[in-house]
């Protein structure tokens, strides 16, 4: 494959270089823009080459408009949609306002771009226009093919939106219909969508059907299709607990992804497999793929700045175009850039907001992270003990106070036997002597004194090994000396402030891992 598309673009070239037009040519350039088209999906650099090289010597409209929409498909697969944005936009320029079923298509892809990167309000925006342009065309076999792109783009907005039960209505309501089924393209994506809400409502039998048809549609023209559904395959496994096939079929899809380079791509299949090796306690395999997941992370999440600043760019100059060709009048043109300017202000103060609240979130965060150690057995420096008749003698206070600070070095108080008399008995002395102690240098009495022993300890289990983030409530309460989840979560929340399962929310969200959850959460 790989030669035969090296020796269309020399011969291409060749052609170019001799300046063969017309009628000659013409023929041989459909025919290259059409082996581009069904390769892009299994070879797409190369057929991102031979677009781009035609896109140079295209002349006619319908041909640009055909080639920068080809060259946006072939970086959506690729995960690069700052260029991708780039040529939709450029591909949108050449139509005129009555190109209906044109404008239609592009406007469905400008929402799927704009989905990609989660400007979910904005890409509802474009489906709006898209539903405008399908009223005005009048070809019943083109109607129908927007209607079905509506639909689908619908169903991919509410999945971003996690809405999986509307969702779900709409495929039921369409499920019998052609308009979604017609085609294998359609099929294809019907399955993928219907297996993605299935998994988002825990429905993971129901997508034993669905998954047996995504692999028999499996074809090696299709890489792309063919990621997606080992990967959405090994994501069914993985809520299944089934992770060694979860792994099996992540692995399928990585292999498939070095071949595309597709960073977006690439996380979906690596945060599986990492949450799977995870899950089985293979901690080697666990932190050599989280790192090169938050890597991966990071990367996205510059890659996304920069698309995001493109786009807003695009729809600006967009704006500015559409309503240059109405207005001609300076005072009227002044009155649109003002428009611009609040539009995007406004976009760039939703984009500080959500920034703020991010910090805020961190700083949330960060204020329950810097829990010291012990930092509720603090001693007062406010009461007057000299009022305070102190029957203890001061050596054998000292010792005790020792031996305290001691304890609370060991995990001792974890013990769920540990009681006033008993820790007495350990001390050698008595339980007035120790009670009053604890009382006065601590501020607080025995049972507060232990709880908040065993909280402090079950913190910082929580902050410096994540794996005890995965565990379950119960076994938490357990672990530091509680004997019943309920009297756990009372006591950390009276003393941390938020309950456990909120803690361990925000650790999470803080080490970029929000999609693990306590067990007990599910």
């Amino acid at each position: 494959m790989r030669y035969k598309l090296l020796v269309i673009l020399v011969f291409f070239f060749i052609l170019a270089t001799q300046n063969i037009v017309c009628g000659q040519n013409a023929p041989k350039q459909q025919l290259l823009i059409a082996e581009a088209e069904n390769g892009y999906t299994s070879q797409p650099n190369e057929s991102l080459k031979i677009a781009l090289l035609l896109l140079k010597g295209a002349n006619s409209t319908n041909e640009k408009v055909r080639l920068n929409f080809l060259v946006y498909k072939i970086y959506s697969v690729l995960g690069d949609y700052t260029n991708a944005a780039n040529y939709l936009f450029a591909a949108s320029n050449y139509l005129d306002r009555n190109s209906f079923y044109q404008n239609a298509k592009i406007n469905i892809e400008k929402s799927a771009l704009l989905q990609a990167i989660y400007l979910l309000k904005q890409s509802n925006n474009y489906l709006d226009r898209a539903r405008s342009d399908r009223k005005s065309i009048k070809d019943i076999d083109s109607i129908a093919e927007i209607k079905s792109k509506l639909i689908f783009e619908e169903l991919a907005l509410l999945m971003h939106k996690k809405e999986y039960k509307e969702a779900q209505k709409i495929i039921r309501k369409n499920n019998t219909s052609s308009l979604l089924q017609k085609g294998i393209a359609n099929k294809k994506r019907f399955l993928l969508i219907s297996s993605e809400v299935n998994i988002g409502l825990g429905n993971f039998a129901a997508n034993t059907s669905n998954l047996e048809q995504l692999k028999a549609l499996i074809s090696p023209k299709d890489k792309y299709f063919e990621i997606q559904v080992w990967n959405i395959i090994a994501r069914n496994y993985f809520y299944q607990r089934d992770y060694s096939k979860a792994i099996e079929s992540a692995v399928k899809a990585e292999k498939l992804i070095v071949q595309m380079d597709n960073i977006y791509l690439l996380e979906t299949t690596i945060e599986t497999l990492v949450l799977s090796y995870l899950a089985l306690n293979k901690e080697q395999e666990y932190k050599l793929l989280n790192t090169k997941l938050l890597t991966l992370q990071n990367e996205i999440d510059t890659k996304e700045e920069e698309t995001i600043n493109t786009i807003y760019n695009l729809i600006n100059a967009e704006y500015v175009k559409s309503y240059s060709l109405k207005k001609s009048a300076f005072n009227n043109k002044l009155y649109i850039s003002i428009g611009f300017f609040l539009l995007s202000f406004f976009v760039f103060g939703l984009f500080v907001y959500k920034k703020y609240l991010y910090k805020k979130r961190l700083t949330e965060i960060v204020s329950y992270l810097e829990f010291p150690n012990q930092t509720m057995l603090i001693k007062s420096e406010e009461i007057d003990t000299a009022n305070k008749k102190n029957s203890i003698p001061a050596e054998t206070e000292q010792l005790i106070l020792n031996k305290l600070k001691k304890f609370e070095t060991t995990k001792k108080f974890t013990n769920k036997d540990i009681s006033l008399a008993v820790l007495a008995g350990q001390f050698e002395t008595n339980t007035k002597y120790l009670s009053e102690i604890i009382n006065r240098h601590y501020i607080i009495n025995f049972n507060t004194y232990i709880n908040t022993l065993r909280i402090n300890y079950i913190v910082e289990k929580l902050k410096n090994e994540p794996n005890f983030c995965n565990y379950k409530i119960s076994y938490l309460a357990e672990l530091c000396g509680f004997s019943s989840h309920s009297s756990f979560a009372t006591v950390f929340k009276s003393i941390i402030g938020i309950s456990p399962i909120k803690f361990i929310d925000l650790l999470k969200n803080e080490t970029n891992d929000t999609s693990i959850t306590p067990s007990e959460n599910e």
